[in-house]
């Protein structure tokens, strides 16, 4: 007997990747596209997501969901019968080793594209979201402005010292282009505040969604240019933070590697009262505990990840960043998790590997 669900249940995109799906006849993402877009009802959902190791839809979607799975080559398509009805995610892979799309054709604002988020979040530290830094959101305009004129519409925003949201949206114009995303970016940063959104309109008739945990929406254009310059880049950057990631444990007989670094927009940690903001941050996320062992003038914790015992040492000797040292145990997951939700509370500006500081000269070693 037939799963094929009712199509009137579905989006078109859905329908057409579950059908296709059942004949053995699963074909590129870009192509689905083109033949949806023909229905006018087109629209994609998609999250860049790390994989720790080899992994499945199975080890996504709660199994009370019933999901049914069908898998072509390392990709795989799902459809989960939800209670608000029933909906397909493909988890695609990209060109890099554990970097794959989760893509679905309901909007981030429907509650069941809600339970996906949150699916990603508890699926720690086997899967893990990317924290894109303000420099990819700007590769990113940088990259469709070959295509035409790129002016952001609305951005959202965070800002830490407040704790409040900034949200700016910007009419179209024939006198004068709006924004472009680095002018965006670059007037959010002189505000102290992190992005966490930008909607996207090209002259060239595409329209694009962005947010920060490396998700993008598709609503119009040329499909193949948002494959080649949208996603390919997320995948890229999700690469890039899954080998800043990897194999950073503490090995015995071997020198510790730089400290992954949250560099924050503004000099937030001022006093010991500034840097309690980072207990209570540390102390909210879940199956974790802390220890603490030196409180002021600086701050070094002792972090805990029992999800899978990985363990860090965190440190803020000065205002505007968090310091992490990985101990003799540390998962891609939850370091990706830890550095998230650091730099997701405090407004980050960017995730990186700290500068190796230079070594001093004899001069400044003798001096008083």
């Amino acid at each position: 007997m037939s799963t094929t669900p009712d199509p009137a249940q579905l989006t078109a995109l859905d329908s057409i990747l579950w059908g296709r799906a059942e004949q053995g006849n699963v074909s590129p993402l870009r192509s689905l596209i083109t033949i949806a877009n023909r229905t006018g009802q087109a629209h994609l959902t998609a999250e860049t997501v790390i994989v720790d190791e080899d992994r499945s839809l199975i080890d996504l979607v709660p199994t009370e969901l019933r999901p049914e799975i069908q898998r072509f080559g390392v990709g795989e398509l799902g459809l989960i019968n939800d209670e608000q009805g029933r909906f397909v995610i493909g988890m695609y892979p990209t060109a890099y080793d554990g970097v794959f799309h989760l893509a679905g054709s309901i909007p981030t604002t429907d509650p069941r594209w809600q339970k996906v988020e949150r699916w990603i979040g508890r699926g720690a530290p086997r899967f893990a979201a990317c924290f894109l830094n303000h420099a990819d959101f700007a590769e990113i305009g940088i990259a469709l402005s070959s295509l035409g004129d790129v002016e952001v519409s609305r951005l959202t925003a965070r800002r830490h010292s407040d704790l409040s949201s900034l949200t700016r949206g910007w009419q179209e114009r024939d006198s004068a282009l709006r924004p472009s995303p680095i002018e965006a970016i670059n007037s959010t940063e002189r505000e102290g505040a992190s992005v966490r959104s930008l909607t996207i309109k090209v002259k060239n008739g595409m329209s694009i969604h962005l947010r920060r945990l490396a998700g993008a929406t598709y609503y119009s254009g040329d499909f193949r240019h948002f494959d080649e310059i949208v996603l390919s880049r997320l995948a890229k950057f999700a690469a890039a933070r899954r080998e800043l990631l990897r194999n950073r444990q503490r090995r015995i007989n071997e020198p510790p590697r730089q400290p992954i670094v949250v560099r924050l927009q503004t000099a937030a940690f001022k006093d010991a009262e500034a840097t309690g903001s980072v207990l209570s941050t540390l102390q909210d996320q879940r199956e974790t505990a802390i220890a603490v062992l030196h409180r002021n003038p600086y701050l070094h914790v002792v972090v805990t990840d029992y999800l899978d015992g990985s363990n860090f040492d965190v440190f803020v000797t000065s205002a505007d960043e968090i310091r992490i040292f990985p101990g003799f145990r540390s998962s891609i997951g939850a370091l990706a998790r830890l550095t998230q939700q650091l730099g997701d509370h405090f407004a980050a500006k960017e995730i990186v590997e700290a500068n190796v500081a230079p070594k001093p000269t004899l001069a400044e070693l003798c001096a008083e």
